[in-house]
């Protein structure tokens, strides 16, 4: 409170410095104002929630600059100002090829129809033409332009998996893997030969959504349908001038030509009003904030799930927001595939001292899978995406074998051990019965522990969450119709959702970015709540699977069993 007060004086001390100036401040404000019919926002290859303040002092350097992801949130609140602006007639969108996942093209194309709605209208240049979600997001705009010499490809979705299982014989390595269940496949790779059926049932699952709703978006450009968007298909690769005999553009241009294009060719040919400048203008406060008002605390879990900084700041943050009397709810991002067993469940157990004092609303980005999952249903609700990936309830243990490696190079291992199964971690042999029978005990266990713990937040029975979980990946769509998630849609339901539970319809978002990095110290029990205990000691594990940097991340942190959903389908 006393550092509360310090600051509050400090800024009303800066306040009063700057009076004097504010005349020069307001004729300022009234020459820059912007007087423009289109805007024009160039969007970068990532897309984000909120830009984080360690991000965003990378804008001072045009070097860094286009490191800077896009923040949804902003361009949401640009529609909003633009779609209220009687002389805004519309927003030009620059897309690049995208760096996302489906859940974050199809939150852009929600910026899309805010603008829509309110009578604007929306055009999408692709400079660098696209493929599968570049497309998906313009066919959502009014008018669909691209490169002259740029092409779109039109092949459609699939997901690949490759097995090194005959790789690895030929080095003299295997893995022995514990998962749980049969739809917990990600080490399959290292162990089969070829696509187990509960992979392919889910992929095909997956690829089925995915391609209905691109089919759907295509379709509904005014000169497509069905019959012509599996044209497009057949075709594959389309340039400028086929793509839009085929229906799919409106025309071709270069980005220098967008002015007149947007307008019709009628008109001068005044340029395009930066979105940016226009967003600062109408964010721009002569005098800051003294005492923020009560809002709603915004939590991002993006990314694996480890025992770094990163679970640090949240847990750090869930404890800032359930002390700090101003937060009146926590809006709690996840996009991530899991990871860690003990700091997924510590994560989820801040969840829930949370909820004691305040609502709790996730929402699922492009991933929220197996520990992803395990974290957010905590919350009172869950808003995913429908193209969002998640569910993988189950867990995954493997320790590699090398032992014919070491033998055809010439190494031998002698140990000395004072217990039966002392070196039963090591790479130099496999395990025997008694030491299979231990690690299938631990991995049940968790598994058995995490169906509960969603039957509990979901008030569910435990066997129709066995039937739902055992590993399986589901989109967020699938997942809705299954009572995983109770709502689809982008971050601004799950706000409204949130909103509704704290009784604020009027509560403003703000991003909840812990200064220290030290841990506030936990509450004392106000009741006693459920706990999921693992246990957690070292293992070895080496793959040649790309998530590989995250998965070695956990290992060498102690992690064994894991509720992690690596190798998950890319489609694209």
């Amino acid at each position: 409170m006393v550092f509360r007060l310090a600051r509050v004086g400090w800024r009303l001390v800066g306040a009063l410095l700057k009076l004097p100036f504010l005349p020069l401040w307001i004729l300022g404000r009234v020459a820059a104002r912007p007087r423009a019919d289109w805007l024009v926002v160039k969007v970068r290859p990532r897309l984000v929630e909120v830009v984080s303040a360690k991000k965003a002092w990378m804008r001072l350097f045009p070097a860094l600059r286009e490191n800077v992801p896009t923040s949804l949130s902003a361009l949401r609140r640009l529609a909003r100002l633009a779609g209220d602006d009687p002389n805004v007639r519309g927003v030009a969108f620059v897309v690049p090829p995208l760096m996302t996942g489906w859940a974050g093209a199809q939150a852009l194309r929600d910026v899309f129809a805010i603008l829509q709605s309110k009578g604007k209208s929306v055009a999408v240049h692709l400079p660098d033409g696209g493929g599968n979600k570049e497309i998906y997001v313009a066919a959502a705009a009014d008018r669909f332009t691209m490169a002259p010499q740029a092409a779109v490809m039109t092949v459609g979705l699939a997901a690949e998996s490759r097995y090194i299982r005959p790789l690895l014989e030929k080095l003299g390595v295997r893995f022995e893997v514990f998962a749980r269940a049969e739809y917990k496949t990600a080490l399959e790779a290292a162990v089969r030969e070829d696509m187990s059926e509960p992979q392919r049932e889910q992929l095909d699952a997956l690829l089925t959504t995915f391609d209905a709703e691109l089919r759907a978006a295509l379709a509904a450009r005014p000169r497509m349908d069905e019959a012509k968007v599996a044209a497009l298909f057949e075709m594959g690769l389309l340039r400028g001038e086929e793509a839009i005999e085929a229906g799919l553009i409106d025309a071709v241009a270069y980005e220098d030509e967008l002015p007149r294009v947007v307008r019709d060719g009628s008109g001068d040919a005044k340029p395009l009003f930066p979105a940016a400048r226009y967003l600062a203008f109408h964010d721009a406060r002569f005098w800051r904030v003294f005492w923020r008002a009560p809002h709603i605390a915004v939590v991002e879990l993006t990314g694996a799930i480890g025992g770094g900084r990163a679970a640090k700041s949240v847990i750090a943050a869930l404890r800032t927001a359930r002390s700090d009397n101003r937060v009146k709810g926590v809006l709690l991002h996840v996009s991530s595939p899991g990871g860690s067993a003990t700091v997924s469940d510590s994560i989820h157990r801040e969840i829930i001292r949370l909820k004691e004092k305040k609502p709790v609303v996730a929402y699922f980005g492009d991933v929220a899978a197996s520990g992803g999952y395990y974290v957010g249903v905590g919350a009172d609700a869950i808003v995913a995406q429908p193209l969002t990936i998640t569910g993988s309830i189950g867990v995954i243990m493997a320790r590699l074998v090398a032992d014919e490696l070491f033998e055809g190079i010439g190494v031998r291992t002698e140990v000395v051990r004072k217990a039966p199964h002392a070196d039963m971690l090591s790479p130099s042999r496999p395990l025997d019965d008694a030491e299979r029978a231990i690690l299938d005990r631990e991995v049940q266990g968790f598994y058995e522990g995490f169906v509960k713990l969603v039957a509990e937040g979901r008030s569910m029975d435990v066997d129709a969450v066995e039937k739902l979980a055992r590993g399986r990946v589901w989109s967020g769509r699938d997942a809705h119709e299954r009572g995983l998630v109770d709502r689809l849609g982008g971050f601004e339901v799950a706000l409204d959702l949130l909103r509704e539970k704290a009784g604020g319809p009027t509560l403003k978002p703000a991003l909840l970015e812990p200064r220290r990095l030290d841990l506030p110290p936990a509450e004392p029990l106000s009741q006693p709540v459920a706990q999921l205990a693992a246990g957690v000691e070292r293992a070895l594990l080496e793959t040649v699977d790309p998530d590989a940097a995250a998965l070695l991340e956990l290992v060498r942190s102690g992690q064994r069993v894991m509720p992690f959903a690596f190798g998950l389908p890319r489609i694209r």
